[in-house]
């Protein structure tokens, strides 16, 4: 998997969220290349065998619930997200969950777009948050 571009991983069971977001990536964050992966253990295994890592994990219902915390904390400890963002996607987002996963590392935790003017947004501010991690010194990172 080597891009030009840096890239974001989209970890979605479902091709037509990829599609959708694809579009977004493609309208919004053209700096960015997005690779979909149906799941973390397909993820996991195209990214052990080279050096090139996203810079960004989008997830989006991949991880079984109630299952959150031990999956995220498994991906923030997995050598080619440590340097990544990590976006939790939720159809809904309660404040009490967004701030355990970012307490535990995660970069967000964002509520799942359903339309053009959302995915806009989503896609903005996962392109803000690798913005500012890749700005950051190594030693904060």
């Amino acid at each position: 998997m080597n891009t030009l571009k840096p890239w974001v991983a989209l970890l979605d069971e479902d091709e037509d969220d990829y599609i959708f977001w694809q579009h977004g990536f493609r309208s919004w964050a053209q700096h960015l290349d997005l690779h979909w992966f149906s799941s973390v253990t397909e993820f996991l295994s195209a990214t052990s065998l080279g050096n090139d890592k996203p810079v960004a994990l989008v997830m989006d219902g991949v991880i079984p619930n109630g299952e959150e915390m031990k999956w995220l904390s498994t991906l923030l400890l997995h050598p080619s997200c440590q340097q990544a963002c990590l976006i939790m996607l939720s159809a809904e987002v309660t404040e009490a969950e967004r701030a355990a996963y970012l307490r535990l590392g995660a970069s967000d935790h964002l509520q799942k777009p359903m339309h053009l003017d959302e995915l806009q947004l989503v896609v903005s501010t996962v392109s803000s948050h690798i913005a500012r991690k890749v700005s950051l010194p190594p030693s904060e990172l």
